[in-house]
């Protein structure tokens, strides 16, 4: 009996050890709250979508302090929350914190809600009342797509909904909503972007999401709507004409290993096309012998009426054209090194996708359209080519036949050339590299051929 009692004492002393140490190393669980001494949000009016900032002293001279919870509610519903790390027995808070707007929201009497928790989980709270948010006002707004292209949106007789009328965009495509944009028309993040937060349409900073838009049974997207109260999107839709331009109606075929979309139609001379979706990109660049851009997206050309094969590479961002045996008197065609349809996509960026490609493509033979470029007549005995060149290498060398079979050629030693200094030699047209040759600055160069006096101008153009 005796061995009993003392296992029971020895228990009880070792319960009253641990009680004591827990008590010196915590101090007393009950008696420890910490105290709010101070708290202020500036400003006290503000705009929805700005920051403010909150200002706070919190003290617990007994139990060390673990964090500042806050909350921003407009009439009733949490614009947003947050929590802020606390340390020691004092701690001054100064945090600047982000109110976004959401949708459904007017203009509103602001609290803030503030909750200070120590270590061993005793709080105090406090609110913080008299701030008012408004909500933003808008002149206009950016629709900006992910594939670079960017539509006004006008207030409409709603002054919360912005619309634009006229787009030529696919009938679905990711976009954002911003206030303002830089030079480049790229998204200005120190204003209001909207995007995509969890499948819907809310604030965003320059880390968030495109939202998407849809427009159903069409051939392309017409007309698009922004409500900025509701944070919704409306699109309406269109048919295409027949001559319209859409690469819905492209197929997709492999040239020399470079992914193309093609479509074989007539082309009248003197008609504007109208481009739709991807075709109407501004960093597009149509063949200049054969298109005149009148618009971003619309398209004169200027060719022969016939029938041609329209040719877009997605990665050059270009489009030419190109004919079933394509001869004199209609076109000369050069072929040979060093020769590139024009593109404003460089060689690396070509490259990255086409391993060993680059800005020129063409190469001695006429077994596919890459391999030569055309001139297009433009009079009597006269025809005109824009192409870029010379290669990487700083060399090209090429020479224009009458037809794919090699016929007629036309030799250097022939013309006379005048403008650009950028060609030599008798029989082919070569711009040179060698070590003491002048290097030839690689650009977009227009020839004109005359095959009456027998000369070629040169000059260097921008596109």
């Amino acid at each position: 009996m005796k061995s009993i009692y003392k296992i029971f004492f020895i228990t009880g002393i070792i319960a009253l050890f641990v009680a004591s140490c827990n008590d010196d190393e915590f101090g007393p669980r009950k008696e420890s709250t910490p105290v709010i001494e101070s708290a202020a949000v500036s400003p006290a009016d503000f705009t929805f979508g700005d920051s403010i900032v909150l200002t706070a002293k919190i003290i617990d001279p007994a139990t060390t302090l673990s964090a500042l919870a806050y909350e921003v509610v407009a009439e009733g519903r949490v614009v947003t929350s947050g929590e802020i790390p606390l340390s020691n027995d004092t701690f001054t808070v100064a945090q600047s914190i982000f109110v976004p707007l959401l949708s459904n929201q007017a203009d509103a009497a602001i609290q803030v809600n503030l909750i200070a928790r120590n270590i061993l989980k005793g709080s105090a709270s406090l609110q913080l009342n008299g701030l008012s948010a408004a909500r933003p006002g808008y002149n206009q707004l950016y629709l900006v797509t992910d594939d670079g292209k960017v539509a006004i949106l006008k207030p409409s007789t709603d002054k919360n909904k912005f619309e634009v009328d006229g787009l030529t965009f696919n009938p679905s495509f990711r976009f954002k909503i911003a206030e303002k944009l830089l030079a480049d028309n790229t998204i200005d993040y120190t204003g209001d972007v909207y995007g995509n937060v969890n499948g819907k349409i809310e604030m965003i900073d320059d880390k968030g999401e495109s939202a998407f838009a849809y427009t159903a049974g069409s051939d392309y997207t017409k007309g698009f709507v922004y409500d900025s109260y509701a944070f919704s999107a409306a699109t309406t839709g269109s048919e295409l004409g027949e001559d319209d331009l859409s690469l819905s109606t492209f197929r997709d075929e492999d040239i020399d290993g470079e992914s193309f979309r093609t479509l074989k139609r007539t082309l009248e001379n003197g008609k504007t096309y109208q481009a739709f979706g991807a075709l109407s990109d501004a960093q597009n660049i149509y063949n200049p012998d054969f298109f005149e851009r009148t618009a971003v997206d619309k398209i004169k050309f200027l060719g022969k009426t016939g029938e041609y094969t329209l040719y877009y590479n997605p990665v050059r961002k270009n489009i030419f054209v190109g004919v079933d045996n394509p001869s004199y008197p209609d076109f000369l065609l050069a072929c040979g090194w060093g020769l590139g349809y024009p593109t404003n996509v460089s060689t690396e960026q070509i490259a990255s996708v086409y391993p060993e490609h680059q800005r020129t493509h063409t190469d001695w033979g006429f077994d596919h359209v890459l391999k030569y470029v055309l001139f297009r007549q433009i009079g009597e005995g006269v025809y005109q080519g824009t192409f870029y060149t010379p290669n990487k290498d700083n060399y090209a060398g090429f020479k224009p036949y009458e037809n794919t079979g090699w016929g007629n050629e036309k030799k250097a030693g022939e013309f006379t050339f005048t403008g650009e200094q950028i060609i030599t030699g008798d029989n082919n047209w070569t711009i040179p590299n060698g070590p003491a040759d002048p290097v030839v600055e690689a650009a977009n160069y227009r020839f004109t051929v005359d095959l009456n006096n027998k000369t070629v101008h040169i000059e260097k153009i921008t596109l």
